[in-house]
Protein backbone atom coordinates (compact mmCIF):
# COMPACT_ATOMS: atom_id res chain seq x y z
CA UNK A 1 0.00 0.00 0.00
CA UNK A 2 1.46 3.32 -1.09
CA UNK A 3 0.13 5.45 1.76
CA UNK A 4 1.32 8.79 0.42
CA UNK A 5 -0.40 8.01 -2.86
CA UNK A 6 -3.66 7.40 -0.98
CA UNK A 7 -3.30 10.65 0.96
CA UNK A 8 -2.54 12.69 -2.16
CA UNK A 9 -5.50 11.18 -4.00
CA UNK A 10 -7.84 11.79 -1.04
CA UNK A 11 -6.99 15.48 -1.03
CA UNK A 12 -7.46 15.65 -4.80
CA UNK A 13 -10.97 14.21 -4.42
CA UNK A 14 -11.89 16.94 -1.96
CA UNK A 15 -11.38 15.31 1.43
CA UNK A 16 -9.83 17.64 4.02
CA UNK A 17 -7.87 15.03 5.97
CA UNK A 18 -7.06 11.32 5.76
CA UNK A 19 -5.62 8.82 8.24
CA UNK A 20 -4.43 5.27 7.59
CA UNK A 21 -4.16 3.03 10.67
CA UNK A 22 -2.70 -0.45 10.25
CA UNK A 23 -2.05 -3.31 12.64
CA UNK A 24 -0.14 -6.49 11.88
CA UNK A 25 -0.60 -9.43 14.23
CA UNK A 26 1.34 -12.70 14.03
CA UNK A 27 0.42 -15.47 16.47
CA UNK A 28 1.23 -19.09 17.25
CA UNK A 29 -1.13 -20.98 19.53
CA UNK A 30 -0.41 -24.43 20.94
CA UNK A 31 -2.67 -26.67 23.03
CA UNK A 32 -1.69 -29.91 24.74
CA UNK A 33 -3.88 -32.79 25.93
CA UNK A 34 -2.95 -36.18 27.38
CA UNK A 35 0.72 -36.31 26.37
CA UNK A 36 0.07 -35.02 22.86
CA UNK A 37 0.17 -31.72 21.01
CA UNK A 38 -3.54 -31.26 20.41
CA UNK A 39 -3.51 -28.16 18.19
CA UNK A 40 -0.94 -25.88 16.62
CA UNK A 41 -2.42 -22.83 14.88
CA UNK A 42 -0.55 -19.97 13.24
CA UNK A 43 -2.07 -16.75 12.00
CA UNK A 44 -0.95 -13.52 10.40
CA UNK A 45 -3.49 -10.74 10.08
CA UNK A 46 -3.06 -7.28 8.57
CA UNK A 47 -5.89 -4.89 9.42
CA UNK A 48 -6.34 -1.48 7.82
CA UNK A 49 -8.70 1.23 9.00
CA UNK A 50 -9.00 4.49 7.08
CA UNK A 51 -10.57 7.66 8.49
CA UNK A 52 -11.49 10.66 6.39
CA UNK A 53 -12.73 14.12 7.34
CA UNK A 54 -14.56 16.73 5.29
CA UNK A 55 -16.16 19.87 6.70
CA UNK A 56 -15.73 18.50 10.23
CA UNK A 57 -17.63 15.29 9.44
CA UNK A 58 -15.77 12.02 9.91
CA UNK A 59 -16.16 8.70 8.11
CA UNK A 60 -14.24 5.46 8.45
CA UNK A 61 -13.89 2.15 6.68
CA UNK A 62 -12.11 -1.11 7.50
CA UNK A 63 -10.32 -3.03 4.76
CA UNK A 64 -9.01 -6.60 4.92
CA UNK A 65 -7.20 -6.98 1.63
CA UNK A 66 -5.82 -3.53 0.99
CA UNK A 67 -4.88 -2.88 -2.63
CA UNK A 68 -3.86 0.32 -4.41
CA UNK A 69 -6.18 -0.64 -7.25
CA UNK A 70 -9.13 -0.17 -4.85
CA UNK A 71 -7.95 3.30 -3.87
CA UNK A 72 -10.51 5.36 -5.77
CA UNK A 73 -13.37 3.06 -4.83
CA UNK A 74 -12.55 3.29 -1.12
CA UNK A 75 -11.86 7.02 -1.06
CA UNK A 76 -15.02 7.88 -2.98
CA UNK A 77 -17.03 5.74 -0.54
CA UNK A 78 -15.50 7.70 2.34
CA UNK A 79 -16.27 10.99 0.63
CA UNK A 80 -19.89 9.93 0.22
CA UNK A 81 -20.08 8.98 3.91
CA UNK A 82 -18.82 12.39 5.03
CA UNK A 83 -21.64 14.01 3.08
CA UNK A 84 -24.24 11.87 4.85
CA UNK A 85 -22.88 11.65 8.40
CA UNK A 86 -23.14 14.75 10.56
CA UNK A 87 -20.64 14.89 13.44
CA UNK A 88 -21.54 16.70 16.64
CA UNK A 89 -18.07 18.20 16.93
CA UNK A 90 -15.90 19.86 14.34
CA UNK A 91 -13.62 16.82 14.21
CA UNK A 92 -9.98 16.95 13.19
CA UNK A 93 -7.23 14.36 13.04
CA UNK A 94 -4.23 14.57 15.34
CA UNK A 95 -1.52 16.92 14.20
CA UNK A 96 2.13 15.96 14.34
CA UNK A 97 3.51 16.05 17.90
CA UNK A 98 6.93 15.39 19.33
CA UNK A 99 6.88 11.76 20.43
CA UNK A 100 9.47 10.75 23.02
CA UNK A 101 10.33 7.06 22.52
CA UNK A 102 9.40 4.77 25.39
CA UNK A 103 11.88 2.36 26.90
CA UNK A 104 11.14 -1.30 26.20
CA UNK A 105 12.36 -3.18 29.27
CA UNK A 106 10.73 -6.55 28.60
CA UNK A 107 12.21 -8.76 25.91
CA UNK A 108 11.05 -12.18 24.75
CA UNK A 109 13.18 -15.08 23.54
CA UNK A 110 10.59 -17.12 21.66
CA UNK A 111 10.71 -20.86 22.23
CA UNK A 112 10.92 -23.17 19.22
CA UNK A 113 8.09 -25.59 18.47
CA UNK A 114 10.20 -28.40 19.91
CA UNK A 115 10.88 -26.42 23.09
CA UNK A 116 7.18 -25.60 23.51
CA UNK A 117 6.30 -29.27 23.08
CA UNK A 118 8.90 -30.26 25.67
CA UNK A 119 7.71 -27.62 28.15
CA UNK A 120 4.01 -28.50 27.88
CA UNK A 121 4.75 -32.20 28.29
CA UNK A 122 6.83 -31.43 31.37
CA UNK A 123 4.11 -29.26 32.94
CA UNK A 124 1.47 -31.96 32.41
CA UNK A 125 3.75 -34.63 33.87
CA UNK A 126 4.61 -32.57 36.94
CA UNK A 127 0.99 -31.54 37.55
CA UNK A 128 -0.34 -35.11 37.47
CA UNK A 129 2.47 -36.26 39.76
CA UNK A 130 2.09 -33.33 42.19
CA UNK A 131 -0.72 -34.88 44.25
CA UNK A 132 -2.88 -37.94 43.77
CA UNK A 133 -5.96 -35.70 44.02
CA UNK A 134 -5.02 -33.86 40.81
CA UNK A 135 -7.32 -35.78 38.48
CA UNK A 136 -6.73 -34.01 35.19
CA UNK A 137 -4.93 -31.25 33.38
CA UNK A 138 -8.09 -29.81 31.87
CA UNK A 139 -6.37 -27.24 29.68
CA UNK A 140 -2.75 -26.59 28.82
CA UNK A 141 -1.75 -24.04 26.21
CA UNK A 142 1.07 -21.82 25.05
CA UNK A 143 0.84 -18.68 22.94
CA UNK A 144 3.35 -16.46 21.17
CA UNK A 145 2.42 -13.19 19.59
CA UNK A 146 4.05 -10.26 17.84
CA UNK A 147 2.25 -7.14 16.78
CA UNK A 148 2.85 -3.76 15.25
CA UNK A 149 0.74 -0.68 14.57
CA UNK A 150 1.37 2.22 12.24
CA UNK A 151 -0.43 5.56 11.96
CA UNK A 152 -0.01 7.80 8.92
CA UNK A 153 -2.08 10.88 8.20
CA UNK A 154 -2.24 13.93 5.95
CA UNK A 155 -1.13 16.23 8.80
CA UNK A 156 2.36 14.75 8.91
CA UNK A 157 1.90 11.99 11.48
CA UNK A 158 3.91 8.85 10.67
CA UNK A 159 4.35 6.63 13.72
CA UNK A 160 5.07 2.96 14.30
CA UNK A 161 5.68 0.70 17.28
CA UNK A 162 5.93 -3.00 18.01
CA UNK A 163 5.07 -5.34 20.84
CA UNK A 164 5.35 -9.02 21.73
CA UNK A 165 4.11 -11.54 24.27
CA UNK A 166 4.65 -15.19 25.18
CA UNK A 167 2.76 -17.04 27.89
CA UNK A 168 1.62 -20.41 29.18
CA UNK A 169 -1.84 -21.18 30.58
CA UNK A 170 -2.88 -24.20 32.61
CA UNK A 171 -6.10 -25.42 34.25
CA UNK A 172 -6.11 -28.40 36.58
CA UNK A 173 -8.98 -30.29 38.20
CA UNK A 174 -8.67 -31.71 41.71
CA UNK A 175 -10.98 -34.45 42.98
CA UNK A 176 -11.74 -35.77 46.44
CA UNK A 177 -14.75 -37.79 47.61
CA UNK A 178 -16.61 -37.07 44.39
CA UNK A 179 -16.02 -33.31 44.60
CA UNK A 180 -14.26 -31.47 41.77
CA UNK A 181 -12.50 -28.12 42.06
CA UNK A 182 -10.43 -26.39 39.42
CA UNK A 183 -7.87 -23.61 39.17
CA UNK A 184 -6.27 -21.72 36.30
CA UNK A 185 -2.96 -19.89 36.06
CA UNK A 186 -1.46 -17.80 33.27
CA UNK A 187 2.25 -17.01 33.36
CA UNK A 188 4.29 -14.78 31.09
CA UNK A 189 7.35 -16.59 29.73
CA UNK A 190 10.22 -14.29 28.81
CA UNK A 191 12.60 -17.14 27.96
CA UNK A 192 13.02 -20.86 28.50
CA UNK A 193 15.65 -20.68 31.24
CA UNK A 194 13.81 -18.05 33.28
CA UNK A 195 10.58 -20.05 33.54
CA UNK A 196 10.22 -22.17 36.69
CA UNK A 197 7.93 -25.07 35.76
CA UNK A 198 7.95 -26.45 39.31
CA UNK A 199 6.77 -23.16 40.82
CA UNK A 200 4.11 -22.73 38.14
CA UNK A 201 2.73 -26.22 38.74
CA UNK A 202 2.81 -25.71 42.51
CA UNK A 203 0.79 -22.49 42.26
CA UNK A 204 -2.00 -23.88 40.09
CA UNK A 205 -2.24 -27.24 41.87
CA UNK A 206 -2.17 -25.76 45.39
CA UNK A 207 -5.00 -23.41 44.47
CA UNK A 208 -7.20 -26.24 43.19
CA UNK A 209 -6.39 -28.50 46.15
CA UNK A 210 -7.12 -25.79 48.71
CA UNK A 211 -10.63 -25.33 47.28
CA UNK A 212 -11.57 -28.93 48.08
CA UNK A 213 -14.06 -29.02 50.91
CA UNK A 214 -15.05 -25.37 50.44
CA UNK A 215 -18.36 -24.42 51.98
CA UNK A 216 -20.59 -21.39 52.15
CA UNK A 217 -20.83 -19.26 55.30
CA UNK A 218 -23.80 -17.63 57.05
CA UNK A 219 -24.79 -14.23 55.70
CA UNK A 220 -23.12 -11.36 57.51
CA UNK A 221 -21.43 -7.99 57.26
CA UNK A 222 -17.76 -8.38 58.10
CA UNK A 223 -14.23 -7.15 57.37
CA UNK A 224 -13.22 -8.20 53.86
CA UNK A 225 -9.94 -8.20 51.98
CA UNK A 226 -10.26 -8.31 48.22
CA UNK A 227 -7.11 -10.17 47.17
CA UNK A 228 -5.22 -8.52 44.31
CA UNK A 229 -6.77 -10.51 41.45
CA UNK A 230 -10.33 -10.11 42.72
CA UNK A 231 -9.71 -6.42 43.46
CA UNK A 232 -8.32 -5.92 39.97
CA UNK A 233 -11.40 -7.56 38.41
CA UNK A 234 -13.79 -5.36 40.41
CA UNK A 235 -11.84 -2.15 39.83
CA UNK A 236 -11.43 -2.84 36.10
CA UNK A 237 -15.20 -3.33 35.77
CA UNK A 238 -15.73 0.25 36.95
CA UNK A 239 -12.67 1.82 35.27
CA UNK A 240 -14.95 3.34 32.63
CA UNK A 241 -16.05 5.89 35.23
CA UNK A 242 -12.80 7.77 34.52
CA UNK A 243 -13.54 8.01 30.77
CA UNK A 244 -14.04 11.51 29.44
CA UNK A 245 -16.47 10.04 26.91
CA UNK A 246 -18.69 8.63 29.68
CA UNK A 247 -18.44 11.87 31.64
CA UNK A 248 -19.33 13.99 28.60
CA UNK A 249 -22.37 11.79 27.98
CA UNK A 250 -23.42 12.05 31.62
CA UNK A 251 -23.41 8.30 32.27
CA UNK A 252 -20.34 8.13 34.50
CA UNK A 253 -20.98 8.09 38.26
CA UNK A 254 -18.21 10.71 38.43
CA UNK A 255 -19.79 13.10 35.91
CA UNK A 256 -20.06 15.98 38.38
CA UNK A 257 -17.22 14.96 40.68
CA UNK A 258 -14.06 16.41 39.09
CA UNK A 259 -12.06 18.08 41.84
CA UNK A 260 -14.08 16.36 44.57
CA UNK A 261 -13.28 13.53 46.97
CA UNK A 262 -14.67 10.26 45.59
CA UNK A 263 -12.54 7.58 47.30
CA UNK A 264 -10.77 7.10 50.61
CA UNK A 265 -7.76 9.37 51.11
CA UNK A 266 -5.61 6.23 50.95
CA UNK A 267 -6.51 5.68 47.29
CA UNK A 268 -4.35 7.14 44.51
CA UNK A 269 -4.97 6.00 40.94
CA UNK A 270 -2.38 6.45 38.19
CA UNK A 271 -2.58 5.83 34.45
CA UNK A 272 0.71 5.65 32.56
CA UNK A 273 0.93 4.01 29.12
CA UNK A 274 4.68 4.71 29.26
CA UNK A 275 5.24 2.65 32.43
CA UNK A 276 8.25 0.33 32.19
CA UNK A 277 6.82 -1.84 34.97
CA UNK A 278 3.92 -3.03 32.81
CA UNK A 279 4.31 -5.72 30.18
CA UNK A 280 3.25 -3.41 27.33
CA UNK A 281 3.79 0.29 26.96
CA UNK A 282 3.27 2.93 24.31
CA UNK A 283 4.66 6.35 23.42
CA UNK A 284 1.49 7.32 21.54
CA UNK A 285 -2.15 6.30 21.41
CA UNK A 286 -4.11 5.01 18.42
CA UNK A 287 -4.78 8.59 17.31
CA UNK A 288 -1.09 9.52 17.27
CA UNK A 289 -1.27 11.66 20.41
CA UNK A 290 1.66 11.37 22.86
CA UNK A 291 0.99 9.39 26.02
CA UNK A 292 1.93 10.53 29.52
CA UNK A 293 1.71 9.67 33.21
CA UNK A 294 -1.48 10.99 34.82
CA UNK A 295 -2.68 10.98 38.42
CA UNK A 296 -6.39 10.30 37.98
CA UNK A 297 -7.29 10.14 41.67
CA UNK A 298 -4.95 11.81 44.15
CA UNK A 299 -5.49 10.66 47.75
CA UNK A 300 -9.18 10.18 47.07
CA UNK A 301 -9.75 13.32 44.97
CA UNK A 302 -10.80 12.85 41.33
CA UNK A 303 -8.32 15.07 39.51
CA UNK A 304 -8.84 14.43 35.80
CA UNK A 305 -10.62 12.14 33.32
CA UNK A 306 -8.97 10.19 30.54
CA UNK A 307 -9.51 11.59 27.06
CA UNK A 308 -9.31 10.77 23.40
CA UNK A 309 -9.33 13.61 20.89
CA UNK A 310 -13.10 13.25 20.49
CA UNK A 311 -13.97 13.26 24.19
CA UNK A 312 -11.53 16.10 24.82
CA UNK A 313 -13.28 18.22 22.17
CA UNK A 314 -16.61 17.62 23.90
CA UNK A 315 -15.19 18.96 27.17
CA UNK A 316 -13.15 21.77 25.64
CA UNK A 317 -9.79 20.32 26.65
CA UNK A 318 -6.97 18.28 25.08
CA UNK A 319 -6.43 14.55 24.70
CA UNK A 320 -4.59 12.75 27.48
CA UNK A 321 -3.25 10.19 25.01
CA UNK A 322 -5.88 7.57 25.87
CA UNK A 323 -7.54 7.26 22.47
CA UNK A 324 -7.20 3.49 22.12
CA UNK A 325 -9.45 1.36 19.94
CA UNK A 326 -12.56 3.26 18.96
CA UNK A 327 -12.89 5.22 22.19
CA UNK A 328 -11.27 6.11 25.50
CA UNK A 329 -9.32 3.45 27.35
CA UNK A 330 -6.83 3.30 30.20
CA UNK A 331 -3.46 1.71 29.56
CA UNK A 332 -1.37 0.67 32.53
CA UNK A 333 -3.68 1.97 35.24
CA UNK A 334 -3.07 1.03 38.85
CA UNK A 335 -3.93 1.80 42.45
CA UNK A 336 -0.74 2.87 44.21
CA UNK A 337 0.24 0.07 46.63
CA UNK A 338 0.73 0.39 50.37
CA UNK A 339 3.51 -0.83 52.64
CA UNK A 340 2.41 -4.18 54.04
CA UNK A 341 1.76 -7.67 52.70
CA UNK A 342 -1.54 -9.54 52.49
CA UNK A 343 -0.39 -11.79 55.34
CA UNK A 344 0.35 -8.80 57.58
CA UNK A 345 -3.08 -7.32 56.89
CA UNK A 346 -4.70 -10.68 57.66
CA UNK A 347 -2.85 -10.85 60.96
CA UNK A 348 -4.28 -7.47 61.99
CA UNK A 349 -7.76 -8.26 60.69
CA UNK A 350 -7.88 -11.29 63.02
CA UNK A 351 -11.21 -12.64 61.72
CA UNK A 352 -12.77 -11.91 58.36
CA UNK A 353 -13.03 -12.92 54.74
CA UNK A 354 -10.51 -12.84 51.88
CA UNK A 355 -12.13 -12.78 48.43
CA UNK A 356 -9.91 -14.40 45.80
CA UNK A 357 -12.27 -14.49 42.82
CA UNK A 358 -15.48 -12.84 41.65
CA UNK A 359 -17.78 -13.77 38.77
CA UNK A 360 -20.79 -12.22 37.09
CA UNK A 361 -19.13 -8.86 36.48
CA UNK A 362 -21.26 -8.11 33.41
CA UNK A 363 -24.62 -9.05 34.85
CA UNK A 364 -24.00 -8.30 38.51
CA UNK A 365 -23.18 -4.61 38.49
CA UNK A 366 -24.82 -1.33 37.57
CA UNK A 367 -22.32 1.10 36.16
CA UNK A 368 -24.06 4.42 36.80
CA UNK A 369 -24.96 3.67 40.44
CA UNK A 370 -21.87 1.46 41.07
CA UNK A 371 -24.09 -1.10 42.80
CA UNK A 372 -22.69 -4.64 42.55
CA UNK A 373 -23.78 -8.12 43.57
CA UNK A 374 -21.26 -10.78 42.57
CA UNK A 375 -20.71 -14.46 43.14
CA UNK A 376 -17.45 -14.94 44.95
CA UNK A 377 -15.08 -17.40 46.56
CA UNK A 378 -12.10 -17.19 48.85
CA UNK A 379 -11.24 -18.22 52.38
CA UNK A 380 -11.99 -17.34 55.97
CA UNK A 381 -9.32 -15.77 58.14
CA UNK A 382 -9.31 -17.05 61.72
CA UNK A 383 -7.03 -15.64 64.41
CA UNK A 384 -5.13 -13.78 61.70
CA UNK A 385 -4.31 -16.83 59.61
CA UNK A 386 -5.66 -18.40 56.43
CA UNK A 387 -8.29 -20.93 57.42
CA UNK A 388 -11.00 -22.86 55.56
CA UNK A 389 -11.97 -22.28 51.90
CA UNK A 390 -15.25 -20.49 51.20
CA UNK A 391 -17.53 -20.82 48.16
CA UNK A 392 -21.12 -20.15 47.06
CA UNK A 393 -21.29 -16.66 48.51
CA UNK A 394 -22.33 -13.29 47.12
CA UNK A 395 -20.62 -9.99 47.92
CA UNK A 396 -22.70 -6.88 47.42
CA UNK A 397 -22.55 -3.16 47.91
CA UNK A 398 -21.91 0.13 46.19
CA UNK A 399 -18.42 0.46 44.74
CA UNK A 400 -18.05 4.15 45.61
CA UNK A 401 -19.07 3.42 49.21
CA UNK A 402 -16.67 0.49 49.39
CA UNK A 403 -13.78 2.61 48.10
CA UNK A 404 -14.48 5.11 50.88
CA UNK A 405 -14.32 2.41 53.56
CA UNK A 406 -10.67 1.38 53.15
CA UNK A 407 -8.79 0.10 56.17
CA UNK A 408 -5.48 -0.58 54.41
CA UNK A 409 -3.92 -1.12 50.99
CA UNK A 410 -1.50 -3.99 50.47
CA UNK A 411 1.86 -3.97 48.71
CA UNK A 412 1.29 -6.94 46.37
CA UNK A 413 0.89 -5.13 43.05
CA UNK A 414 1.51 -7.63 40.24
CA UNK A 415 1.45 -6.48 36.61
CA UNK A 416 1.83 -9.88 34.98
CA UNK A 417 0.00 -9.60 31.61
CA UNK A 418 -2.60 -7.04 32.72
CA UNK A 419 -3.08 -3.35 31.86
CA UNK A 420 -5.19 -2.53 34.93
CA UNK A 421 -3.90 -3.78 38.29
CA UNK A 422 -4.61 -3.36 41.98
CA UNK A 423 -2.98 -4.59 45.16
CA UNK A 424 -5.03 -6.39 47.80
CA UNK A 425 -7.28 -3.96 49.71
CA UNK A 426 -8.71 -4.44 53.21
CA UNK A 427 -12.16 -2.92 53.65
CA UNK A 428 -13.67 -2.34 57.06
CA UNK A 429 -16.88 -4.12 56.11
CA UNK A 430 -18.80 -5.58 53.19
CA UNK A 431 -22.12 -7.40 52.95
CA UNK A 432 -21.76 -11.14 52.31
CA UNK A 433 -24.67 -13.45 51.54
CA UNK A 434 -24.27 -17.17 52.01
CA UNK A 435 -26.20 -19.90 53.76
Amino acid sequence: MNKQKWIDRALQLGLDELEIYQTLSTEKEFTWFEKTMDTFVTSKVLSTNIRAIKDGNIASIAIENVDDEKMDEVLKALLEQTEIVQSEENTRLTEKHEIVPVEKTHHFDFLSVEEVEELLGLIEQKALAYDERIAQVAYLGFEQGEGSRQITNSLGVDLKDEDAVQYVACSVAAMQDGEFKDATKIKVVFDKDGFDADEFVKEVCDEALFKLGARSIPSRTCPVIFEKDAMTSLFAAFAGMFSGESIARGISPLTKEIGKKVFSGQITVVDDPRSVEALSNAAFDDEGFPTSRKVIVDHGVFEQPLHSAKSAAKMNTVSTGNGFGSGVSPMNMWIVPGERSLEQMMADMKDGLVITDVTGLHAGLRFTSTQFSLQAGGYWVRDGKKSEPVTLITVAGRFLDLMNDVQEIGNDLDWSYKQIVCPSIWFRQCAVSGE
